[in-house]
């Protein structure tokens, strides 16, 4: 039963949501590193060229490695060219202008944005993303007891109730971050923070692969159905996540969709969704009972969908995280076979 304990909880979440994942305009610069123009919000030229200037060469390397997922996993990121790592690299100058644009419109955008780049590329590196995104790659494989065998154990003991997964496209070639809160019962709190970056990271390069780059967001879904008080993980430990994707993942998230959640849940959105701005409330949207999953048949079709997101979807095949893990590329998602 949901009871009022559990409101703590969701205030943390909600309050998080509205800051962390405001803005889901993508950053429309130039025809160089511009990849979408999903509003009329538009990042000043100027001012991430200024950025990229006082960024150092081996800044820019880690930007770029940072942004594309398909960058950083060349063979070697220097065959790529300059021209590529300064394309990626400015991509991911470009959200953070964005952002700070939306949020401190009153203000210039440059020392802000430089400064939660450089925090962002310090914290890649302190929570060894890169290693994460490459630690179940074949060729890591035979490192038995070293760094990258103790990322695959943490990873696999986090998701071994398969809390979370990537599973399907969208229609317009999105991959899909599926959570699945009933399935949380116990939390560590650095792999509760590094499995939620490789499911994002993941998410990322697939959507990255899928769309040649065109697209470079993705759509997070949270199947409330069977949730219980159990499954609440300390709000400290969400409001540190919720507070990471804020600060180094901006601009990579286009809907939160909250599905069949508690009454409580719902009740309390209701009331507080009219002090936010609309782009936050188009982000955020809390879906409950077929007729409002209509919504999903318009973003998914049926052989990509799975069955708490609309009544005929036919993705139910159970999910085998081994496989999921060990079986497919980093960049596709379960059940995609490489070409």
């Amino acid at each position: 039963m949901i009871t009022r304990r559990c409101l703590p909880l969701f205030l943390v979440i909600i309050h998080h949501l509205v800051v962390a994942m405001v803005a889901p305009a993508v950053v429309e610069v130039s025809t160089s590193y511009a990849q979408e123009a999903e509003c009329d919000i538009k990042s000043d030229v100027s001012v991430v060229e200024k950025i990229f200037h006082q960024l150092s060469d081996d800044e820019k390397e880690q930007a770029a490695r940072a942004s594309s997922y398909r960058y950083m996993a060349s063979s070697s990121p220097a065959e790529e060219g300059l021209d590529q790592r300064d394309y990626h690299a400015k991509a991911m100058i470009a959200r953070y202008v964005t952002v700070e644009q939306k949020l401190h419109k009153s203000k210039p955008p440059d020392e802000l944005a430089y400064t939660k780049l450089k925090k962002t590329l310090e914290y890649r590196e302190e929570k060894q993303v890169d290693d994460i995104r490459v630690c179940f790659d074949k060729a890591k494989q035979t490192d038995d007891d070293g760094l990258y065998a103790t990322l695959r154990k943490k990873l696999e003991n986090r998701f071994e109730t398969k809390a979370s997964y990537i599973r399907g496209y969208t229609k317009d070639g999105r991959a899909m971050f599926q959570s699945f809160p009933r399935s949380d019962t116990s939390w560590s709190e650095e792999y509760f923070i590094k499995g939620n970056i490789y499911m994002m990271e993941r998410a990322l390069a697939c959507t990255e692969r899928n769309t040649n780059g065109e697209k470079d967001k993705v759509l997070v879904f949270y199947d409330y159905n069977g949730y219980a008080l159990k499954n609440s993980p300390p709000p400290l430990l969400v409001k540190q996540l919720l507070s990471d994707l804020r600060d180094h993942w901006p601009e990579r998230i286009q809907h939160v969709f909250v599905v069949d959640s508690p009454f409580i849940f719902r009740a309390f959105w209701a009331i507080v969704k009219h002090f936010i701005d609309p782009i936050t409330k188009e982000l955020v949207q809390f879906i409950t009972g077929e007729e409002q999953k209509v919504i999903f048949r318009d973003l998914v079709s049926e052989d990509q969908a799975a069955p708490y997101m609309f009544d005929g979807a036919k993705d139910t095949e159970e999910t085998d995280m081994k496989v999921f893990f060990y079986d497919k590329p980093f960049d596709h998602v379960y059940g995609e076979e490489p070409k």
